[in-house]
């Protein structure tokens, strides 16, 4: 090998290291910033209550249903107001669903590690507020609980092996301890967050992915339901269903996300739950609600036609 070519192989050996050395470098920058963020985050206003929800005065069959919710700032409510957190939309919900009072409890907090979630359940079994029995029928399908976790995990990494058994534990201590029917809302794509760039962009989406599917595959061996965030954020803009600082969600995406879970729940109970769709297009559902409730409409007009 000639000098010259030993040269050009040297310089761009060298320039390789150079430009991987940068990356790192970026990337390590990017994630301190994200971090600081993420802690300062602890500090939001978000929704801690124990309250409950009534059913409607016309459906209630004076029981009471259990509504825990346990996580993150997926489902805690930060920078809205208690009406428009999760824990009370899904409470609302229930009440209807079940024509019961639902006594609601959130233990989700912004900033929230899997290492929290020991703490978090042991606060949900022990609370007074949602151990009140009122007759035999309180069962699995009036005890709800709801987890999310992992974008802590994220961005303040620890080993995958952590996570994983630390949910699988919290899902059959709320089942066996609690009997209640557990949700996991699993990690979201963090890649898609507004405002990242590469090569951290990357690298959440990446690491994101894998959490999220193995908190799936955990949440199937536990015998609880898995829901993807992720794609409950979805039919509109991604900006809008996130808060300014896209690490969580706004009012619209706390709102979505809820509609989401309760679907979930009405599905799981198998709940007599019927959607009008014909006022889903104003006009058309305008003209036939107009039809249906016009008098004396003739139910068969092709016969009067001679």
């Amino acid at each position: 090998m000639g000098r010259r070519m030993i040269l050009a192989v040297a310089t761009m050996g060298a320039t390789a290291v150079g430009a991987g050395a940068s990356a790192v470098g970026l990337l390590r920058h990017q994630a301190s910033a994200l971090r600081r963020s993420f802690d300062d985050d602890e500090n939001r206003r978000h929704s801690t209550f124990a309250e409950a929800i009534a059913a409607p005065r016309d459906r209630d069959d004076g029981d009471s249903a259990a509504l825990a919710v346990i996580g993150d700032s997926w489902l805690c409510g930060v920078d809205v107001g208690p009406e428009h957190a999760p824990p009370t939309l899904i409470g609302r919900g229930l009440a209807r669903m079940l024509g019961t009072t639902v006594r609601v409890q959130t233990t989700a907090r912004p900033s929230a590690l899997s290492e929290d979630l020991h703490r978090q359940v042991d606060e949900v079994l022990r609370s007074p507020w949602l151990s009140r029995q009122l007759s035999d029928r309180w069962s699995e399908d009036r005890r709800f609980a709801i987890i999310s976790i992992g974008t802590g995990d994220i961005i303040h990494p620890i080993q995958a092996t952590i996570g994983i058994p630390v949910l699988n534990q919290a899902i059959n201590r709320l089942q066996r301890e609690g009997r209640y029917t557990v949700f996991v809302l699993v990690c979201p794509n963090l890649g898609g967050l507004p405002g990242l760039r590469d090569p951290l962009k990357t690298s959440l989406r990446r690491t994101s992915r894998v959490l999220a599917g193995s908190q799936w595959l955990a949440a199937l061996a536990a015998r609880a339901v898995p829901l993807r965030s992720t794609g409950s954020l979805s039919g509109t803009t991604r900006r809008s269903l996130l808060n300014e600082s896209g690490r969580f969600p706004s009012e619209l995406g706390y709102a979505q996300l809820s509609s989401t879970l309760l679907a979930a729940i009405a599905e799981r109970i198998e709940a007599p739950v019927v959607v009008d769709r014909s006022l889903d297009i104003p006009e058309k559902g305008e003209t036939a609600r107009r039809k249906e409730l016009a008098p004396d409409q003739d139910p068969h007009p092709s016969a009067a036609v001679s």
